[in-house]
């Protein structure tokens, strides 16, 4: 699936930096991750299982934010991030990913990550895992990972959930998932003596879309309150996928009418594939690429402004915002999207 970020976020981020200056540390820390976004339930895990959810960092300053450290307040929850993007420019994004050790551990179990910023000010952001390990409960594999699935090929794997607590009327009732290319068949095997033994099909469908899916099914139980509902996740991706890096691009701040440094983009594909059109909305935006026939897995592709003191694509409000469309030579996958952006200051606050 193509990286787009929302016209309207975009919006947004411009409108946070230009205020930074007169925000408390609160306010631009509330954009890094709200507060709905800061705390994930995992409900019941079976035993074995590690399951994972990603906490998403964006940075919507004009400044670099400077990851710090992240830490957990238990051992029952591990970290995953990529260490060597600490420092966010402009609209970048760290995932952090926080893992409940099922296979570690059991019962109820709740943890803290402690994000930390050294820059541009110092802050702390806390996220809240919380979910509870049950030992009577036990599901193989503890994900559902399709891998990459030729497009109009679909795929199928199967769940083993097994009971082994003293319900004798425990039972698998339904499966749920939010993703309508995803279908679910629940199956009792009578012929396990001694365990409640459900087998769960799932299947990707045919008519599953170009790009990357993923998401959860929810096991429903005929137990009460919370553990009722056993969230599984899953992923796949179907056909021939691009990745920009970074999905929006940032010039910097420049005087009026000053060229901005020429930066790049680069485009990662899952197979091979050629660029044969880029567009853009703002003639200022200059694009000095050769276009290859050479099919690759990832393209550069340069990108600078000119930035004309008045005229078509001049600055407009001291900030300028373009979106770019690269075409590729990849049946039925839509333009990949990213944006530029950069802002204006005046001559006598250069200093």
């Amino acid at each position: 699936m193509r990286t787009r970020i929302p016209f309207v976020f975009v919006i947004l981020a411009i409108l946070v930096w230009t205020a930074v200056g007169q925000t408390s540390e609160k306010d631009w820390v509330q954009h890094v991750i709200p507060d709905a976004e800061r705390s994930f339930d995992f409900k019941t895990v079976a035993k074995g299982a590690a399951p994972e959810h990603p906490f998403v960092l964006r940075n919507p300053l004009q400044e670099p934010i400077h990851i710090g450290g992240i830490t957990s307040s238990c051992t029952c929850t591990t970290i995953d991030f990529d260490t060597e993007k600490s420092i966010l420019q402009t609209y970048d994004e760290l995932i952090v990913t926080a893992r409940l050790r099922g296979d570690m551990f059991e019962g109820q179990r709740n943890a803290t990550l402690t994000v930390i910023i050294d820059q541009p000010n110092r802050a702390e952001i806390q996220l809240n895992i919380r979910g509870e390990i049950r030992n009577d409960l036990k599901i193989t594999p503890n994900s559902i990972d399709f891998g990459n699935v030729e497009k109009e090929k679909g795929q199928s794997r199967t769940l083993t959930v097994t009971y082994t607590g003293s319900n004798t009327q425990w039972r698998l009732v339904d499966v749920k998932c939010e993703n309508e290319f995803i279908r679910t068949e629940i199956t009792n095997d009578p012929a396990v003596v001694g365990k409640k033994v459900f087998k769960v099909n799932v299947s990707l469908d045919e008519s599953a879309p170009n790009g990357n899916i993923s998401g959860h099914l929810f096991l429903t139980s005929n137990d009460s309150g919370a553990r009722r509902e056993i969230p599984i996740p899953f992923r796949a991706t179907i056909g021939t996928v691009i990745k920009v890096s970074p999905p929006a691009l940032s010039l910097g701040t420049l005087l009026p009418g000053e060229q901005s440094p020429t930066k790049n983009v680069v485009l990662f594909g899952t197979k091979p594939f050629q660029i044969v059109k880029i567009e853009c909305n703002n003639p200022a935006i200059e694009i000095p690429l050769k276009i290859s026939t050479e099919p690759k897995t990832m393209h550069s592709i340069p990108v600078f402004y000119r930035n004309p003191v008045e005229g078509e694509g001049s600055p407009k409000d001291g900030t300028m915002l373009a979106e770019i469309r690269i075409t590729t030579d990849i049946p039925g996958l839509l333009p990949t999207t990213f944006y530029v952006t950069m802002s204006v200051r005046k001559k006598e606050n250069a200093e």
